[in-house]
């Protein structure tokens, strides 16, 4: 965890370099001196970090050093944030060393002198020096790849396997046709080129399980077969030498040679040689390392038999070919519960059933472990040695999350998942614990996290690439290691979440490492022996010290909207702002708070305000002074007008006030040259969007990367010459149009040449939305088109990057809707109360890469059909409030790649026909099992 505590600090001192001393000596040299001792130490801390992970390399002498070097780092931050602090408060005319030192001098009591700086910096400098000699003292090697962390033991990786093996060999294993019958089709039949299936899914889903059913029950067809465990840690050699001995060859090894790859290359060559006329399998289990398959293909030849490779892995990146991916989801309840009846009551006496008085708890138990199979069994074990009685079962249910950390049989399943989370390079790790922070199966907007892990300095720019798209490709890495899975939120916006017992797991590790505190109902007190930074309040009692541990950076108030009762003074949040001023993240989200005193200008170090949700009417003009403030989040609360000193905020990048009243921004704006988004819009009855009133002048946002939502001036030539000069816009959404207003801006639009996302929403639901301008020329980098009204004969196919569109009250008929059917990237596709034919027809080879479709308020819709040969890559279908819907959609068996199809308030007949028990979907024909993700009926 180097990188969660370290890396922000060294950048800090970075910045004090580049900013503040620049023009001092001694100050400047120390700061130098302190920046390298601490990038030596990080690299210390890896190893111990890497160690850690390897229970057979870590001693209690090693952990102690890790919690001195903590502790230290801390106080370093400390000293950092403070003097910039003092600083600020001190001087007026100059900032930083120079102002604090040059023409000020002694006129500025409370500053601190140089001298106490120097002495100060020395001491740390001294202690950090003292404890990097420790460290080396233990062994512990300053050269450790950055890239990579410490591979587990082979003890404790062979023990893990032995453990899935023996669930595989279990009598009690559920059937799964769907996924068994498409991975024998695979290995008996198609073509008879060397084909390679990746089996993915995270730890515990049963992809050995499958895996191992399967080729159990194929391997007689083919001439030889070897299953083969790679695990984390793997030698080449030895599993070439087990392929061969499993195929019946003689590992001899001619070469007196002590190169390595000679020894690779003479095992190499016999296996290649007896495989080339062979018909062959190979399972490839439980694989890490994205060059696995660089490393060995070359002993398997492509030789038209038949042949085929299957490989199981948490990570798709491992995965050698993108064309035979196939995803392991969690369980159906329905599975879940099959698998837990058949473990618990296999018994004559209950005969594979749950006696009645215990269904309700048994459904409890079941929901607890998400679908994930591993989890299912290892609670049916524990139950199976127990009484079959309420009494019994409530206690195991009530004490669950003990179990998970205390029972031998259960934490063997948090120990697996923890090699995923051990796995992680180390600038993902901190990114992980992140979820901790929130409550179980809370679901976290992606802008939301995004923001929130650049603002704590987790996401670090590379190759100049904005922090922004930096920190979505490690949320892309989380989830394609099966660590974290996509939800949708509403519409199109998502969201991040991870499975329960990977919250377990993490939340421990949240603790140990002192990432961050958690106020619950069932703890109100704050640890006064570990340095926290971070505090997370869910509920009960506001703790009532909080305001007395200055070391806080962070803070998240995080409650439930049906048994919060919650109250905060304002006596609270002024002792809080007073004593917290090293403050740089508060998230107040949904906080049962309608006043902000004037102490708020106080948090100098403040980069992250989330006020979205409360009864916040006004800002106090002191807002003004939080010059590092870089997102303000101001969605759906009751500000109707933002303070003039708004406009002091040189740093600000998001200003979103989305669903918000009318906002009328202060001619002031224009002041804010660093801005790069304004994000202010409200959402009224009719789904159209109405935007904030923006004063002239906002040409001068230079820097301005998202302007959305606002209206558009009266003075339409003068709004669009000015937006015309917002050169590097990427987002914009301009609402309140009409058909003039609108070709206005699209003609400007077009013009804009790194616009990436465009938003634009009629006056009413009469009026039209002229686009002409762009439907010859669209925007090049344009990905991301949001309509909202009525549409003119308007000409998509030279939208050729668009991968996201949005139509709202568009009221387009089944002719216009061909129109898109041959865009080439279209990957979403969201339609709200956007038609008005009575069918939908989706020919054959249209839309290619389509995979998420979602309908919404069609109310004249009646059917759906889909040839054999469309939406060949669909993986989403949800169809929402279609009242005449009531035929399942023709041809919805050739959605081979379909995942998830919602059926959201929709007539109980049409559900009733979805439902393979009423005669419904054959699901055996759809690749993957859809989620049937059925929420109300009409």
């Amino acid at each position: 965890m180097a990188e969660a505590f370290l890396n922000p600090i060294i950048q800090s001192l970075i910045h004090l370099l580049k900013v503040e001393v620049k023009s001092l000596k001694g100050i400047k040299k120390q700061v130098e001196s302190l920046k390298r001792e601490l990038e030596i130490i990080e690299a210390l801390l890896k190893d111990a970090d890497s160690r850690a992970n390897r229970e057979d390399l870590i001693n209690d002498a090693v952990k102690v050093w890790m919690k001195h070097l903590r502790e230290e780092a801390n106080h370093t931050r400390d000293f950092i944030d403070e003097y910039q602090w003092h600083v600020a408060q001190c001087t007026t005319n100059k900032t930083g060393f120079i102002g604090y030192f040059c023409k000020i001098g002694g006129r500025i009591k409370t500053l601190k002198s140089r001298h106490v700086i120097s002495s100060q910096l020395q001491d740390i400098i001294q202690s950090l020096q003292q404890i990097k000699e420790v460290g080396q003292g233990f062994g512990l090697s300053q050269s450790l790849q950055a890239g990579s962390s410490g591979k587990t033991s082979y003890t404790e990786e062979c023990g893990n396997r032995f453990g899935a093996h023996f669930v595989e060999e279990d009598e009690e294993y559920v059937d799964v046709p769907l996924f068994q019958g498409e991975l024998k089709s695979f290995l008996v039949e198609g073509e008879s080129e060397l084909m390679v299936l990746s089996l993915v899914g995270e730890g515990g889903i049963g992809k050995t399980t499958l895996a191992k059913k399967v080729y159990n029950e194929v391997k007689h067809i083919f001439d030889c077969h070897a299953w083969i465990t790679v695990s984390q840690s793997y030698d080449v050699k030895i599993l070439l030498q087990n392929m061969m001995k499993q195929m019946g060859l003689v590992a001899r090894s001619t070469s007196t040679s002590s190169y390595y790859d000679m020894m690779i290359q003479e095992l190499i060559t016999p296996l290649r040689k007896h495989l080339q006329t062979k018909k062959y399998v190979i399972i490839f289990d439980d694989i890490w390392d994205t060059d696995f398959w660089e490393n060995i293909k070359y002993a398997l030849p492509g030789n038209n038999n038949g042949s085929r490779v299957v490989i199981t892995t948490r990570n798709e990146t491992v995965a050698p070919c993108d064309d035979f991916i196939q995803r392991l989801e969690a369980w159906t309840h329905d599975m879940a519960y099959e698998l837990f009846c058949k473990k618990i009551f296999r018994c004559e006496l209950f005969r594979g059933r749950c006696p009645e008085e215990l269904e309700i708890l048994c459904h409890k138990i079941i929901q607890k472990c998400q679908g994930l199979p591993l989890a299912i069994e290892a609670i049916a074990g524990l139950l199976s040695r127990k009484k079959k009685v309420q009494f019994e079962w409530q206690k195991v249910l009530d004490n669950i999350d003990f179990e998970f950390k205390t029972n031998p049989q259960l934490m063997r399943i948090l120990k697996i998942l923890s090699l995923s989370y051990h796995d992680l390079p180390y600038h993902l790790k901190p990114c992980m614990l992140y979820f901790g922070i929130f409550p179980e199966d809370f679901v976290i907007e992606k802008e939301r996290l995004c923001h929130l892990l650049i603002s704590e300095g987790f996401v670090q720019a590379r190759d100049g690439k904005p922090l922004k798209e930096e920190v979505e490709r490690y949320l892309d890495e989380l989830v394609e290691r099966s660590l974290v899975s996509i939800e949708t939120l509403y519409g199109p916006v998502k969201g991040y979440k991870v499975h329960d017992l990977m919250h377990e797991f993490i939340t421990s590790k949240v603790k140990d490492l002192c990432f961050c505190q958690i106020f619950s109902k069932n703890n109100v007190e704050f640890d006064e022996n570990k340095h926290y930074c971070r505090l997370s309040i869910r509920g009960g009692s506001m703790p009532k010290t909080i305001q007395q541990y200055t070391t806080v950076r962070s803070i998240f108030l995080l409650l439930n909207f049906i048994d919060n009762e919650l109250v905060i003074s304002k006596t609270f949040f002024i002792a809080l702002f007073q004593n917290l001023k090293l403050l740089k993240i508060l998230d107040l989200a949904n906080a049962p708070l309608d006043y902000l005193p004037k102490e708020l200008g106080n948090l100098f170090h403040l980069r992250y305000l989330n006020l979205s949700g409360t009864n916040i009417k006004v800002l106090p003009e002191s807002i003004g002074k939080l010059h590092d403030l870089h997102y303000l989040i101001l969605e759906n609360t009751q500000v109707d007008k933002l303070p003039k000193s708004i406009g002091k905020l040189h740093n600000l990048r998001v200003l979103n006030i989305m669903y918000a009243l009318i906002v009328e921004l202060p001619m002031e704006i224009n002041m804010l040259h660093n801005l790069e988004k304004i994000f202010a819009s409200h959402k009224n009855e009719l789904l159209n969007l109405c935007g904030v009133k923006i004063q002239e002048g906002f040409s001068y946002l230079e820097n301005l990367v998202a302007l959305i939502h606002v209206e558009v001036h009266q003075d339409v030539a003068g709004f669009t010459k000015e937006l015309e000069k917002l050169s590097n816009l990427k987002m914009l959404g301009v609402s309140n149009l009409t058909k003039e207003t609108s070709r206005a801006i699209c003609d400007v639009s077009k013009k804009l040449n790194n616009l990436h996302t465009l938003l634009l929403s009629a006056h009413d639901d009469d009026d039209v939305l002229d686009l002409n301008p762009i439907s010859s020329s669209p925007p090049p980098l344009l990905h991301e088109l949001y309509l909202s009204g009525r549409l003119n004969k308007f000409e998509f196919s030279n939208f050729t990057n668009l991968v996201r569109l949005v139509l709202r009250l568009s009221k387009m008929t089944e002719n216009r809707l061909k129109c898109l059917r041959g865009l080439p990237n279209l990957m979403h596709l969201f339609m709200d109360n956007s038609y008005e034919g009575e069918q939908l027809y989706f020919e054959e080879g249209s839309f290619p890469k389509l995979n998420e479709i979602h309908f919404k308020y069609l109310l004249e819709l009646k059917f759906i059909k889909i040839d054999k040969g469309t939406l060949p890559l669909l993986k989403m279908l949800i169809i929402e409030s279609c009242p005449l819907i009531e035929e399942v959609p023709s041809g919805i068996q050739y959605l081979t790649k379909l995942k998830k199809l919602g059926i959201w308030n929709m007539p109980k007949q049409f559900v009733d026909r979805l439902l393979p028990s009423n005669g419904g979907i054959d699901y055996s024909k759809v690749q993957h099992l859809p989620v049937l993700d059925i929420v109300s009926t009409i």
